[in-house]
């Protein structure tokens, strides 16, 4: 015999089974001859609202009072409603994640929609021609959860403006002026759109999708000079893929602020060689990306060619003023008679008040080297973030120059006296740092550690040539 227990379960499972084939309409025209058993808070089937729909606003309200959830497709097309009330308890619209699983088309007297439920579709949102529908209370709730799945045009208010395909002519000869918020990847690949029509782009703050610019000619991109924000979708491979634009000298993405993608395993990819503002580097090494991928070497933009110049200071150590905290530049002190292992004869001077200096900074854009020196303490007690582009050289003679490390940012070599070396404030080093061969400093787990802890974003913190920390990063 079963037990209380076995056959109350074995009731509430009979149950949910002839619910669901209760709740289960397929293809449905809503008339007034529907009904919903007040049990089914989720629908399975097409749902049709039409021309032929003989139910009032009021009628789909009592209708749908119960459901939260529709497993297929909801479409509105060519009604006489004027306002979507009915559909303000549903929580969920799932079907085929290829199709539009709430399509709301031509309904000429339709002025709002109430999704304000609405927290999941794995679908496609279609609203378009009902010319005098306003979104503008409802764009939230379509952001978040169809976020650039969604085609709507032809509304009172479309909640921004949309791209379908790549940004080219004459393809897009009707994008319009003064769109603010793009929805969709922008695409610019060969030849870009007349100077006209590109630079309707100059109004964008928001591109909520992927930007793509590759094999062009442009030399700049200064037509999205107010793009403040990307923020690609979730199976965006890239969220910023810039390749092979042999023209291009610098973005000039003066406004942009934020960089993310609803895809963990997004990426940002600069394949390109140009000049970049301090203020896109930093950006873009604070970003949440999974990984940036910077295969050329570019450089800091001269001061003409960046935002705000006037918060940096470049040039000789000893001409800077004290009041600077953002320095552009290499603070190199080499010493070209030493190797790795022989003895040193003449040590390189660092002088007490290039060093004060340096200690004032907060941020440096460039790489700082110090080799073969006699320094026995380094403390750069203000240093919060540095980065580094290219690959800092200098001249060894004869026409041939040496390489402080690929895209190093900093890099101590051969100072045999230095025993510590303390940066408590640095919390990005974008990208690379070395400690080679100096004979006193520290070298254990717990340096490593700490430096792994504390610094973001560094893909190489090398202690000397036998010991190293990559294994201690993220």
């Amino acid at each position: 015999m079963l037990r209380l227990g076995q056959f109350l379960l074995l009731f509430n499972l009979i149950s949910n089974i002839f619910s669901s084939e209760n709740c289960n309409f397929n293809v449905h025209y809503l008339t007034s001859s529907s009904q919903f058993p007040s049990n089914c808070s989720q629908l399975i089937g097409r749902f049709r609202i039409d021309q032929n729909t003989d139910l009032t606003s009021d009628q789909l309200v009592k209708l749908f009072e119960n459901v939260q959830e529709i497993r297929g497709v909801l479409q509105i097309w060519n009604s006489q409603l004027t306002f979507v009330s009915f559909t303000k308890n549903i929580k969920s619209i799932t079907g085929d994640p290829l199709e539009n699983v709430l399509s709301i088309v031509n309904n000429t007297k339709m002025t709002a929609v109430n999704l304000s439920s609405l927290l999941y579709s794995n679908g496609k949102l279609e609203i378009r021609n009902n010319q005098n529908l306003n979104l503008q209370k409802t764009c939230s709730a379509i952001h978040d959860v169809y976020f650039n799945y969604r085609v709507i045009t032809g509304n009172s208010f479309d909640c921004g403006c949309e791209i379908h395909g790549i940004f080219k002519w004459p393809q897009v000869a009707s994008f319009p002026e003064n769109c603010i918020v793009l929805y969709g990847d922008l695409v610019l690949e060969e030849a870009p759109p007349p100077f006209k029509v590109l630079y309707r782009l100059s109004s964008l703050t928001k591109l909520y999708g992927f930007l793509r610019v590759r094999n062009t000619n442009l030399e700049t991109l200064g037509f999205l000079q107010n793009l403040e924000a990307i923020e690609s979708g979730p199976e965006a491979e890239y969220t910023i893929h810039i390749e092979s634009n042999h023209y291009l000298r610098r973005l000039d993405l003066i406004k942009l602020q934020s960089i993310k993608s609803r895809n963990t395993d997004s990426i940002v990819r600069i394949d390109d060689e140009f000049c970049v503002d301090p203020a896109f580097v930093q950006l873009l090494a604070q970003s949440k990306m999974k990984e940036i991928q910077d295969y050329h070497v570019k450089t800091f933009c001269e001061a003409d060619k960046i935002n705000n110049p006037s918060i940096y200071c470049r040039g000789k150590l000893s001409a800077v003023n004290d009041r600077c905290n953002r320095y552009i530049g290499d603070i190199l002190y080499i010493n070209n008679d030493i190797s790795d292992y022989n003895d040193i004869q003449n040590y390189t001077k660092v002088p007490a008040a290039d060093i004060r200096k340096i200690q004032q900074f907060e941020m440096v854009f460039g790489s700082i080297l110090i080799e073969g020196s006699t320094l026995k303490n380094v403390s750069l007690p203000n240093l919060r973030e540095i980065y580094q582009v290219s690959d800092a050289s200098y001249d060894i003679g004869y026409g041939f120059k040496n390489s402080v490390g690929y895209k190093a940012v900093m890099k101590f070599r051969r100072n045999d006296f230095l025993e510590n070396i303390s940066f408590p404030n640095l919390n990005v080093a974008y990208q690379n740092m070395y400690f080679l061969h100096n004979a006193n400093l520290t070298k254990d787990e717990t340096l490593c550690q700490t430096l792994a802890n504390q610094i973001a974003n560094v893909s190489v913190i090398g202690i000397d040539a036998e010991y190293d920390c990559r294994s201690y990063l993220p």
